[in-house]
């Protein structure tokens, strides 16, 4: 059997476990209150046994590692779970920055301008000579216009500052995707399991801080590194040691606008489609879809009354009752005989529309190049309201070109250059207004859903992982009870060992 000496070695090992146990208690309370500190856990075995005979007596206890309190799972669910987070806040800031201007119902809005501006041609109707009436109506189609570039610039605006913070947010995403890999570096080269906690700790914080720029897959490696790619799987980010970068390049996406390339070869990855969530994903959907869609509906309202009401002007007569698209001298380079709205001179291929806008089947750019005739602003007497040369008093023109503001058919939806059965102006300013209502609403309901979902999963996370002295209050005594004992088993073997050596000393 073993020995006196062997017995204060076996309680030797049981001081020096309970004071590292405690040790890791003490770490733990010091870290109470700072933010991102995983608890940390003590975890003691017992030695190997001696065998002598059919005997076994054991050889005390030992430290084998410490390690940090943590569910994989559930920093998984937080990393998915805060990217879809912020992604929603940001579409809904981006959204509700321009709401306001674009569902706006009074009578600065785009409805009750188009409701002036066709209220104009029926006035007119009235008084068809009238040159007040006529200056009225170029006052109403120049507050059309304004109405229609206002949001549409604003749209744009927007646009534009969504493609900035795309650059400021690919710079700090590689910031950290360099640091996690750095860190990775230092987990994978720790000799004892758990030995490089802190590291982990500083790991984790980065790792949420990346998720809330852009939506990620987060794998661990046998040896405890991160290897993280993009949500969508296109790319990846970090892969042990190693960091890939993200770029962007100017003219790679719509309008001109950047792309996100992934620098893992040459070429260049585009991963522009693939980032979906986070900050870079929400930015990315608003420049490229959201705002974009607005400015289509736009586009699509402007050139149903451009279309409408050239057609219907460029056949009509002026108050000289003999100006029409047959006599009058053109206005080159700025329109065809006529037309009561004209572009820029760049094409003049597609009669009803403003020179200059390049049709593609959607209209896009109607706004930004819409402006009336220049010739009617100067001289109001060119509307042609009538009908007929010659007959003085003739409204029949002005009263058609009203009467368009209820006239169903009269927007093209769908590119097909042929309106859509049904459509109104009003209905297509209603739809805009619903859809944009629709879609802030959408996206702050989202976000409240997903703030409350991510703050359960944190208060999870805090509850294992998190510091609660009440719990290291408990296991200190626990500790300090085992250290107590075993230095009371010492001094027990000491004074047999005394009593042995006096007996045998004399």
């Amino acid at each position: 059997m073993p020995g006196l000496n062997a017995s204060l070695y076996l309680g030797l090992s049981g001081l020096q476990a309970q004071q590292a146990a405690l040790g890791v208690v003490g770490q733990n309370i010091a870290n109470v209150n700072t933010p991102g500190y995983t608890r940390q856990r003590a975890d003691l075995s017992s030695n190997l046994s001696l065998t002598e005979g059919q005997l076994y007596f054991g050889t005390g206890v030992s430290l084998t590692s410490i390690q940090g309190v943590r569910d994989r799972f559930l920093d998984l669910q937080i990393y998915r779970e805060t990217a879809k987070q912020s992604g929603a806040s940001e579409r809904f800031a981006g959204l509700n920055a321009i709401s306001t201007s674009l569902v706006d119902t009074g009578t600065s809005g785009i409805g009750a301008q188009v409701q002036a501006f066709f209220q104009g041609f029926q006035d007119l109707s009235a008084q068809p000579e009238s040159a007040a009436l006529r200056t009225n109506l170029v006052n109403k189609a120049q507050g059309l216009v304004s109405a229609l570039k206002t949001r549409y610039q604003l749209l744009e605006d927007q646009r534009n500052n969504a493609d900035q913070a795309v650059g400021s947010l690919v710079t700090e995403v590689n910031t950290l995707t360099d640091q996690i890999a750095s860190l990775n570096q230092r987990i994978m080269t720790e000799t004892v399991p758990g030995a490089n906690n802190d590291a982990r700790d500083q790991r984790k914080a980065l790792t949420d801080k990346l998720s809330a720029l852009v939506g990620i897959n987060v794998f661990e490696g046998a040896k405890g590194e991160y290897q993280i790619t993009l949500d969508s799987g296109t790319g990846v980010l970090v892969s042990g040691t190693s960091s890939y970068q993200l770029k962007t390049a100017p003219g790679g996406a719509l309008d001109g606008k950047s792309s996100v390339l992934l620098d893992v070869g040459v070429p260049p990855l585009d991963v522009t489609s693939g980032i979906k969530d986070g900050q870079l994903g929400a930015k990315l959907d608003l420049r490229d879809n959201l705002l974009p869609g607005f400015q289509r509906q736009l586009d699509q309202l402007a050139a149903g009354i451009v279309q409408g009401v050239n057609q219907l002007h460029r056949t009509g007569y002026a108050a000289d009752g003999v100006t029409n698209a047959a006599s009058a001298p053109p206005h080159p380079p700025l329109a065809f005989n006529n037309y009561f709205f004209v572009g820029n001179p760049a094409n003049a291929n597609n009669p009803g529309l403003p020179t200059g806008v390049d049709f593609t089947g959607n209209y896009k750019g109607m706004v930004s190049n819409l402006a009336i005739d220049p010739n009617i602003v100067m001289d109001s007497s060119l509307i042609a309201a009538a009908g007929a040369g010659g007959a003085k008093g003739d409204n029949a023109n002005a009263l058609a070109m009203a009467a368009l503001q209820t006239a169903a058919g009269t927007v093209d939806l769908d590119g097909n250059g042929v309106g859509d059965s049904g459509t109104t102006y009003s209905n297509v300013v209603g739809n805009l207004i619903s859809d944009v209502g629709n879609k802030v609403q959408l996206y702050d309901t989202q976000t409240t859903a997903q703030q409350n979902l991510l703050t359960a999963l944190q208060n999870q996370r805090d509850s294992l992982s998190g510091v609660n002295l009440d719990e290291e209050a408990s296991s200190m005594m626990t500790l300090q009870r085992g250290y107590q004992a075993s230095a009371r088993f010492i001094s027990v073997i000491n004074q047999l060992t005394d009593q042995l050596v006096n007996q045998f000393g004399r």
